[in-house]
């Protein structure tokens, strides 16, 4: 019961201390998603690459989303509050799970607005692989996303010391989130087993899952520039199977990612800590 009280607890002083910073991440994320939309709202499901890229946009805006709301919410008060109140019986897990709880609120409501304003502004197909509305299936999709970053973010946040140390380190695991995405390079071999260990390379198998990017109804840009050839047919890719099994089992996997930054973020937080007292 102990714990579950300092969950509560520091909950809502969260609550109370992180609103302005909060203000700012849903302020940030409406002018991303309304940059993403601007980019790529009239080519979106008119070609086979369009499309890809329209995902990709959204997926690497809502990691960026993610992240950037918890890249320093742990570090800039370990030093002179976290540490101290740890050292007088505050349970590690409970801080982290009270950070958890307070994130997912924000990550919903970020997730609500970006689909809201990608939803009316671009022409997605309407039927859902899931849900019978695909609104429902893109909208958990980009909340899994947010999540998963924003829980990344947390892991990042607890092992390091300062704030100006988290903002180094962010713009790596950006590139390397961007670059294990499966978009812009082809993977094998070791670097797809990286790969699978990101949030980007699952996000996009989520969208292209519920956007059915193996779809012949989607042409490439080559078969609309030159219509008298006859391409062949692209070969399906196994990542975007649009099939209700395989987006469950996506969701899963973004799901077992969270799960896995919580108690990671309890594993860095109790380490770094302790070496403090050293």
């Amino acid at each position: 019961m102990r714990g579950f009280t300092q969950i509560w607890v520091y909950a809502r002083k969260f609550y109370r201390t992180q609103q302005r910073d909060s203000l700012i991440s849903i302020l940030m994320g409406i002018v991303i998603a309304g940059v993403v939309v601007w980019i790529t709202g009239d080519d979106m499901f008119t070609t086979y690459e369009s499309t890809k890229s329209g995902f990709f946009s959204i997926v690497s805006a809502c990691i960026w989303i993610g992240i950037f709301n918890a890249i320093q919410l742990i570090c800039r008060e370990k030093n002179e509050i976290v540490k101290d109140e740890l050292d007088k019986g505050l349970y590690a897990s409970s801080y982290i799970a009270a950070h958890f709880s307070f994130q997912w609120l924000l990550c919903f409501l970020q997730s609500i607005i970006i689909m809201l304003i990608c939803w009316s502004n671009i022409d997605f197909p309407k039927e859902g692989v899931i849900f019978s509305r695909s609104f429902f299936d893109y909208f958990v999709t980009v909340f899994l996303i947010i999540y998963a970053a924003d829980a990344l973010a947390l892991i990042i946040s607890a092992a390091v010391s300062t704030p100006v140390m988290a903002m180094t380190v962010m713009p790596l695991v950006l590139i390397l989130q961007l670059v294990m995405s499966g978009v812009l390079f082809t993977l094998s071999g070791a670097a797809n087993r990286i790969a699978s260990l990101t949030i980007s390379k699952w996000g996009m198998a989520a969208m292209g899952s519920i956007g059915n990017l193996n779809s012949h109804d989607l042409p490439s840009k080559i078969a609309v520039a030159y219509p008298d050839f006859q391409f062949p047919y692209r070969e399906n890719e196994g990542i975007y199977q649009s099939t209700p099994k395989h987006l469950w089992i996506v969701w899963l996997i973004l799901l077992s990612f969270i799960l896995g930054s919580y108690v990671l973020s309890v594993i860095a937080l109790k380490y770094t800590t302790r070496k403090m007292t050293k």
